[in-house]
């Protein structure tokens, strides 16, 4: 999961200020890894004359991912920077083809296949650099700070944008409501070409408010935690299995699908790694709280003597080590973001796959915490990335439809019995420890006489409600009751949709069709972001804590 950068900045820069320029821009990438070391970088440049190709040259030089947005074909975009195409060729054949895209131009009717006027030209580069805006972590702009007349379409625009000081208001209440998704800026001050003066040579971090530093550090630490993992656990041997159960034979392609499958099968391994470590954990802690319960019971009726005070003892000093190496894993939050994280890069993975420019970061989590919005930048990088080469919604309702609605409704019935089987033996502690009270008030006189049955009925009657009470508070916590009804209600979401595409199909191959199978993605995917937010949310309300009481 990388940090993306945008790019943007003038195009007349003064040919003896660019080494100063490079030099900053060094000292700005040399920074980032050396905070992050294990998080690549990825950079989207349009490679537009001056700031672009600096930046550009810069990241190949480096061995950095380029992702290259033209806002026009390249015979078209040539002739806005006829003095420099050399450059502008020499650098856009270094570059992975499959990483180079032109921006789809609106359907003007002129059947002209240039851009002719400077009105569509300027909307062309007014959306490449929205794209931009919208995709990156941090907007690099070597700027003067000034803006340009070019009020929609130059630097000033796209980093007012970035900066979320854009003009205009929210399109409906709802969008008021949602946080923004602005970013920070890394300003390299610059002189345009032409003006005199001295070059500047300071840079700044903007950040659209106070506090977004931290956050905005915060971030891309836990992006790195989640980069360095596979380094540390036992998951790259499972990850072409998960990979491969989004899309049989994913791992022989090389484009964008391949690296999005290889993100969700990391997050998915490591997910259902911590997984394993939160339920141990849990188990174990409520045994060991049940034992000593147990042996307090015991020393009180039974067995007065100085080992058992000792056992108990022990057991604690062993809980309180499990505990505290758990919160120091963060175990059970790594769980949660990265089953979270999984589940949006699923429904990346089908829009992509469908033709769908839908980014899940803008669906997902949207009212959270902001200890979670690392997921959704880890979601917004996937964005940056060129469309998909063909879209196939077809295999995308095949192979996320189908296999989605028997795996929920397989689920909804193993949680339903886990459920099931959790409140049975609450059930059974609970009328062991009302007969042990009965017998000793029916059988009061015997059991005077009887001293050491006496005692264990006393023991029984107090031990077998902490016991139910335990049992009780393990299905609490894995959620046991709330994850069965949630999987019952994904698989009818599920079901449901598997009844609408048997009605698409008896209707013939057409772009009504095409519209009702890609409706039904975004509507599918969007639901299910819904779900898992509140799963996560749930979940984490309830974290492995000592019993108490």
């Amino acid at each position: 999961m990388p940090i993306v950068i945008g790019v943007t900045g003038h195009r007349h820069l003064r040919e003896s200020d660019l080494p100063d320029y490079r030099a900053r821009v060094t000292e700005f990438f040399e920074g980032l890894q050396r905070r992050y070391p294990a998080t690549p970088l990825r950079v989207i440049s349009a490679l537009a004359a001056g700031a672009d190709r600096v930046v550009a040259q810069l990241a190949l030089e480096r061995g950095y991912e380029l992702i290259v947005p033209l806002p026009l074909e390249p015979e078209d975009y040539e002739r806005d920077f006829p003095e420099s195409v050399g450059e502008f060729r020499a650098i856009l054949q270094r570059v992975s083809p499959e990483r180079v895209f032109v921006w789809p131009r609106p359907e003007s009717g002129n059947g002209s296949r240039w851009c002719e006027t400077q009105a569509e030209r300027d909307h062309q580069y007014a959306e490449v650099g929205a794209f931009v805006a919208e995709q990156c972590h941090i907007l690099l702009a070597i700027w003067d700070g000034v803006p340009g007349e070019e009020a929609s379409a130059g630097t000033g625009a796209v980093v007012a944008m970035k900066l979320g000081r854009a003009g205009g208001v929210q399109t409906s209440a709802q969008a008021a409501l949602d946080p923004d998704d602005s970013g920070p800026v890394f300003h390299v001050h610059a002189v345009r070409s032409g003006n005199d003066g001295p070059a500047a040579q300071q840079v700044e971090w903007l950040f659209p408010q106070d506090g977004d530093a931290r956050l905005f550090h915060t971030i891309c630490a836990r992006l790195d935690r989640f980069n360095s993992e596979p380094a540390r656990t036992r998951v790259r041997s499972k990850v072409p299995e998960a990979a491969g159960s989004l899309l049989p034979g994913i791992g022989r392609d090389r484009g964008g699908d391949r690296a999005l499958s290889m993100a969700f099968a990391y997050a998915d391994r490591l997910a259902a790694h911590y997984q394993r470590i939160t339920h141990r954990v849990l188990r174990l802690t409520l045994l060991l709280a049940a034992v000593m319960a147990l042996t307090f019971e015991i020393y009180a009726e039974v067995l007065p003597v100085r080992a058992v005070p000792l056992g108990y003892l022990l057991c604690f000093a062993l809980l309180t080590l499990v505990m505290i190496w758990h919160r120091r894993l963060d175990a059970q939050a790594r769980y949660l973001d990265y089953r979270a994280l999984a589940e949006g890069l699923r429904v990346q993975f089908y829009w992509r796959l469908a033709g769908l420019t839908d980014n899940a970061s803008s669906s997902y989590l949207r009212k959270q915490l902001d200890e979670l919005r690392w997921i959704r930048e880890g979601l917004r990088a996937t964005g940056a990335a060129p469309p998909p080469s063909a879209a196939q919604p077809e295999l995308a309702l095949k192979c996320w439809v189908h296999g989605q609605a028997a795996y929920y409704a397989a689920r909804a019935r193993l949680h339903e019995r886990r459920m099931l089987r959790i409140e049975r033996w609450s059930r059974v502690f609970l009328a062991i420890g009302l007969l042990a009270a009965f017998s000793l008030v029916a059988l009061w006189e015997l059991l005077e006489r009887l001293v050491t049955w006496h005692h264990w009925a006393v023991l029984i009657m107090g031990f077998a409600p902490v016991a139910a009470a335990l049992w009780e508070a393990y299905g609490e916590r894995i959620g046991a009751r709330t994850q069965a009804n949630q999987y019952a209600r994904f698989a009818a979401i599920f079901h449901r949709a598997e009844r609408f595409i048997s009605r698409l199909e008896l209707e013939e191959p057409t772009p009504s069709r095409r519209e009702g199978e890609l409706a039904l993605l975004r509507e599918l995917g969007r639901e299910a972001l819904i779900e898992n937010a509140d799963w996560v949310l749930l979940l984490r309300d309830r974290p492995i804590a000592l019993p108490k009481g």
